[in-house]
């Protein structure tokens, strides 16, 4: 099969034998295990892999995370695999049965550009831990990248070798990344398509290594990022607007010298750089963004101007409520207009 497997692991048992059994049995003609620092009574189990045909197991001295260990195989795979079309990656706890890998890599085989995610279905009997964090994050994402995907967080997926240099140099060393590469693939304009597999929890899924409450943070910074730079932006704006609304007594000037001063600019580059990480040129999503600056900016005077005359608001507490509604407006915009990449073929670059 032209499509090679990817296991990271961290104190496996023996469903990981079973599973990388099952896996040759079924064609797979490459499985890469990282060993991602496990502790020394799991050696065997790495002993055995490695005797295994058509396996090769990496290692890691330290436990170093999740999403390192899956850059740490994107990389090997990449440099020593150049007749593959793709990499499915899988967990190593039982939890991805072998059909259902084998069925997510025949979907991409049948579309080899599209990145395929093996999607469970979530039920309140599940256990609540793992409910819980799957569907706020399914809920989460479709806020942050405007897209509906049912599984934002599973670990099987088969990836494009042609996007596998940019996911290497994606942040995230932990559960993170791998919300990093969808929100990548999604910029990119790389298509995202799932494929329903079985839904498995083995001993209310005690063998996940992932934290609940310090693992969905770091999901979740994204947004925190994105709020923090329009914090700063706004907090730099307003100073300058009730500055210049003292002078001018004028709500659109006042808006406008704000506006086109250093917090728009500080919004910009922050947005750009770290909150969307948008790649390549400057000037065009500069200027798109001061041309949305100057629509919003006249949306907003006259949202301001009548909030304040119909409530009796000053017009200070008037531009707390418009900018406050503006700011999930503005995040859609910069997200899918603004700060997008041009798709595959900037990705790998």
């Amino acid at each position: 099969m032209e499509v090679t497997v990817l296991i990271p692991a961290y104190n496996p048992d023996q469903s990981l034998l079973s599973l990388v059994g099952s896996l040759i049995r079924l064609g797979f003609k490459s499985i890469v295990i990282v060993n991602d620092g496990s502790k020394p009574e799991h050696n065997y189990i790495f002993n055995k892999l490695e005797a295994m045909t058509d396996c090769h197991v990496l290692h890691h001295a330290v436990n170093l995370g999740k999403g390192r260990a899956l850059k740490t195989g994107f990389n090997y795979i990449y440099l020593n695999f150049t007749d593959v079309f793709g990499v499915v990656t899988a967990d190593a706890d039982g939890q991805h049965l072998p059909d259902d890998v084998f069925k997510v890599a025949q979907t991409f085989l049948s579309k080899p550009d599209t990145l395929v995610i093996g999607s469970r279905k979530f039920r309140k009997d599940m256990p609540f831990r793992s409910y819980i964090g799957n569907v706020t994050t399914k809920h989460v994402f479709r806020l942050l990248m405007g897209k509906k995907i049912a599984d934002p967080q599973s670990g099987l997926r088969c990836i494009p070798r042609k996007t596998l240099p940019a996911f290497m140099r994606l942040s995230g060393e932990g559960y993170e990344y791998e919300m990093n590469m969808l929100m990548s693939a999604k910029q990119s304009k790389v298509a995202i398509l799932e494929e329903p597999i079985t839904t498995v929890y083995i001993d209310d899924n005690r063998s996940s290594h992932f934290n609940p409450l310090i693992d969905s943070m770091k999901i979740y910074f994204l947004l925190l990022r994105y709020s923090l730079s329009s914090l700063l932006a706004s907090l730099l704006d307003f100073v300058v607007f009730m500055i210049s609304y003292a002078v001018t007594s004028n709500v659109l000037v006042s808006i406008f010298v704000g506006r086109f001063t250093i917090g728009l600019f500080v919004n910009f580059v922050v947005n750009k750089n770290f909150v969307f990480h948008h790649r390549g040129n400057t000037v065009a999503p500069l200027v798109k963004y001061y041309l949305f600056a100057t629509i919003t900016g006249i949306v907003a005077s006259v949202l301001i101007q009548r909030v304040a005359d119909k409530f009796l608001f000053s017009v200070i507490l008037s531009k707390v409520i418009v900018e406050s509604f503006l700011f999930f407006v503005s995040f859609v915009i910069q997200r899918d207009y603004i700060f997008t990449n041009k798709g595959l073929e900037e990705l790998q670059e």
